[in-house]
C-alpha cells in the first residue's frame, strides 16, 4: 500500500500550482491593437489620446454589418436621426449648437463628430453615409477635441473605418450570406464579397 509523504504532497502541490500558473498566464494574453488616431501607426495603450478601437475579428464575431450595429458596440457614441444616411453621431452626449445648414437639400445642424473612411472625410450636416462594415480592418473612435488633426468638425471626437490595406503577395477572397424576416414584413437579404488579387509583378518575379 502506497503511503503519502508530506514531500510527495509538496511536490504534488508545485505542480499542480505551475499548471494553474501557466493557464492563467496564457488566458492574459491580449493581441495588440494598431491603431492610426495621430496619423502614424501606435500601440492602442500607447496612444496620449482617448481612443476604443473594434477589431476586425471583433466586427465579425458581433455580426456589425451597417452603420446602426457598430455605433452600438462603440463606447460612448449614438446617433440620432430620421433613418438611414440621415442619423448625426455624437460622442459622449455633446451635440452641435451650430445653427442649421443645407448641403444637397438637406438641412441639419453642422456636425461636431468626423466621420472618415480611412482618410476620406464622409461628415455632412444632419447625416452620415451608411457605410457598411464590409472588409474592415478596424473601427477607431478617439472622443474629445481633435481639430488639430481633423478639422473643425471634430469637436466632440472622431469615428474612423479603417479597411483592410491590399495585399500584393497573396490571393484571397470571402462572401457574407445574410438572410432575415421582419415581423409582419417581408423578407430581408443581403451579400457582401471581396477578393485580394496577387499583384501582376509578384506573379512575373514567382515565374523567373
Amino acid at each position: 500500500m502506497f503511503k503519502r509523504s508530506k514531500v510527495s504532497d509538496a511536490v504534488i502541490c508545485a505542480i499542480s500550482a505551475g499548471a494553474i500558473s501557466a493557464t492563467a498566464n496564457a488566458q492574459q494574453v491580449i493581441e495588440e491593437v494598431i491603431v492610426t488616431a495621430t496619423k502614424r501607426q501606435e500601440s492602442l495603450q500607447e496612444v496620449p489620446i482617448a481612443v476604443s478601437a473594434l477589431t476586425g475579428d471583433d466586427i465579425d464575431q458581433l455580426g456589425i454589418t451597417n452603420f446602426s450595429d457598430y455605433v452600438m458596440q462603440l463606447p460612448g457614441v449614438t446617433a440620432g436621426g430620421s433613418g438611414p444616411g440621415q442619423n448625426t453621431v455624437y460622442i459622449r452626449g455633446v451635440a452641435s449648437t451650430t445653427p442649421n445648414l443645407t448641403t444637397a437639400g438637406v438641412a441639419g445642424l453642422a456636425p461636431n463628430v468626423a466621420f472618415y473612411l480611412d482618410e476620406q472625410p464622409l461628415s455632412m450636416p444632419g447625416r452620415n453615409l451608411d457605410v457598411y462594415a464590409a472588409d474592415l480592418q478596424r473601427i477607431e473612435v478617439l472622443a474629445g477635441p481633435q481639430g488639430t488633426l481633423f478639422g473643425a468638425s471634430s469637436q466632440a471626437g472622431n469615428v474612423r473605418l479603417i479597411t483592410n490595406k491590399p495585399d500584393s503577395t497573396d490571393t484571397y477572397g470571402s462572401v457574407k450570406l445574410g438572410y432575415g424576416v421582419i415581423s409582419e414584413g417581408d423578407g430581408t437579404n443581403n451579400i457582401e464579397a471581396m477578393v485580394n488579387l496577387l499583384t501582376l509583378n509578384m506573379i512575373q518575379n514567382s515565374i523567373q
